[in-house]
């Protein structure tokens, strides 16, 4: 086996990025894998989870970490549990770590995790058969940051606001403990609060302007879990009946979260 791909940071950094990108905190999760590829440019998680309802797609740009380097340019597979990776970065105690994909045929075997005084060598999910099953088509529905639908034409509705804001949103359907999901409901050049449950109605006006044609969607639980896993500005872009995707763009980072509607 050969080094494959090598990458420094800041623990807390790479950990903070993967937990968002992860969607760590997501309700009823436990132990939760990792897909990754790792070119010259950037760390990529190109493969949707397990959950068909929700799909992720980050992008974290060489810049944003101290060094980020790939034998040969050619772009680096690697799958692993996401607690135990954490729980390493936790461990080392660096103010700069590094990171080694090891192993042959642009897979990984295993991560070399290293600090001042510290190595740890982590194995890799490297079974054909399951490296085979993941899918990695999402990176399809997006061309740069713009969502695409089924037939390759953008969005028609976009939506600029906040995690904040939508928070509003999701705090509104559980206090009314709507049975109906999380209602994404866009008119007249703006996306607001429409709720109706058990407990109660609640309608509000959200800064969060819209253009595109009105749009009145339903979407489940990830779609509070995404929001949980936010901060900052956020840009929804969706249609009518149509899957809704998050974009967060940072200095160096983009998060893509794909929600499916019910």
């Amino acid at each position: 086996m050969e080094t494959l791909a090598v990458l420094e940071s800041a623990p807390g950094r790479l950990a903070s990025v993967i937990e968002t990108a992860a969607l760590r905190n997501r309700p009823g999760e436990t132990t939760r894998e990792m897909f990754i590829r790792v070119s010259e440019e950037a760390i990529e998680t190109p493969a949707s989870g397990a959950d068909t309802r929700l799909g992720s797609y980050c992008t974290l740009r060489a810049e944003w970490l101290d060094r980020l380097a790939v034998s040969g340019n050619v772009a680096v597979d690697a799958m692993f549990e996401i607690e135990p990776f954490l729980g390493w970065l936790d461990w080392v105690e660096a103010d700069t770590v590094r990171v080694e994909l090891v192993g042959e045929a642009a897979v990984a075997s295993e991560l070399v995790i290293t600090g001042d005084d510290e190595q740890v060598r982590m194995a890799c999910i490297d079974d054909p058969a399951l490296l085979d099953s993941v899918d990695t088509d999402l990176p399809d529905r997006f061309d740069g940051d713009q969502f695409l639908d089924g037939t390759g034409t953008p969005m028609p509705t976009t939506v600029e606001t906040t995690a904040e804001q939508l928070s509003r949103l999701v705090a509104a359907v559980d206090r009314a403990e709507s049975t109906d999901g999380y209602p994404l409901v866009v008119r007249d050049g703006s996306l607001g609060i429409d709720v109706e449950g058990t407990e109660a109605h609640a309608r509000a006006a959200l800064d969060a302007p819209a253009e595109g044609p009105a749009v009145t969607n339903n979407y489940g639980q990830a779609f509070a879990a995404v929001v949980a896993g936010l901060d900052g500005a956020v840009t929804l872009q969706t249609g009518p009946g149509e899957a809704v995707a998050f974009v967060r763009a940072g200095e160096a980072f983009t998060l893509r979260f794909v929600v499916a509607p019910v």
